[in-house]
């Protein structure tokens, strides 16, 4: 049983969503004798600045999207970490699907004070410092993310970036990457990398069937066709892996598992990265895996 709580919330994150979930877990939890620290954030930055404070808490819960999440985790103390949790009430909420969480108060309440501990791997990307549950891309995904983050003037729904990708893929001119997995150079010109954690990416899309937490490795999914209709069958594939389970093999798409990915711009024209669905500056980048690096709440089987 943990007695000692916090919840960090976006109280924008779905037009308000966040903020009356989290107030009802939390009176919930009261209700069953824990203490609860209720923080709202205000702005950006508040989030990683309550979870550096954390220390002392058996649970740290972040309310609102994927993004929240990633806040937080990149605040939390290096000693005294609480287990991370998650009240999801963003866009894609990919970690509440991995993690199969409930979307109602008492569900979630139960997932805080009695939910099971699983041993998670972490990314870290060592040029910036920035940790990472999920996911981490160079390549067309990350154009649209920096994109659609620079425009953006509220909250976040999915069907915008469906449009974003849409409206912006006649004019896209795929980037040079070359990739070195675990010190060996394996491709010297991909248009497009994900470095995965977790199966999901968003929505229906899955991109890295064969991503798992615990693994000690990250799936490293290289794009090499360089054409606009290649990024539209890499899309329409990750939506058939969803709907049928079928992995389909694209013609000049591979996958490898690797610990350490490190990615660079051979003609050094800046391409974007994007990390959990945020942006995250340009390549270079150097990605590793951290073994069991963190704690995430899950409900019990």
């Amino acid at each position: 049983m943990r007695d000692r709580i916090q919840i960090i919330v976006n109280p924008v994150s779905g037009k308000g969503k966040a903020l009356r979930l989290a107030e009802d877990v939390a009176v919930l939890l009261r209700s069953q004798g824990c203490t609860v620290d209720l923080k709202p954030t205000q702005k950006g930055g508040d989030a990683r600045a309550f979870a550096a404070e954390s220390r002392g808490f058996a649970a740290l819960a972040a309310t609102g999207g994927d993004g929240t999440v990633n806040e937080i985790l990149n605040g939390l103390p290096p000693e005294g970490t609480p287990a991370l949790a998650m009240l999801p009430s963003g866009t894609a909420n990919v970690l509440a699907k991995e993690l199969g969480l409930p979307r109602d108060a008492a569900g979630l309440a139960a997932v805080l004070r009695e939910g099971r501990e699983v041993t998670w791997d972490l990314g870290v990307e060592h040029r910036s410092g920035r940790k990472f549950l999920l996911f981490a891309s160079a390549g067309y995904d990350a154009h649209v993310v920096h994109l659609f983050h620079a425009a953006r003037t509220g909250p976040i729904r999915m069907w915008q970036y469906v449009w974003w990708g849409l409206k912006n893929i006649l004019g896209y001119e795929a980037p040079s990457i070359a990739v070195d997995l675990d010190g060996t150079i394996v491709e010297p010109d991909a248009a497009w990398v994900t470095i995965s954690n977790v199966p999901s990416y968003g929505g229906p899309l899955v991109f890295t069937p064969g991503a798992k937490v615990d693994d000690q490795t990250f799936e490293v999914m290289i794009q090499r066709g360089r054409r606009r209709g290649d990024v539209v069958r890499l899309f329409w594939a990750a939506i058939l892996r969803w709907m049928t389970g079928i992995h389909l093999k694209i013609r000049g798409v591979t996958y490898y598992q690797a610990r350490r990915v490190r990615l660079s711009s051979p003609d050094g024209r800046p391409v974007p990265v994007q990390v959990d669905g945020d942006p995250s500056g340009h390549l270079p980048g150097d990605f590793e895996v951290v073994p069991g690096g963190i704690r995430v709440l899950a409900p019990r089987d």
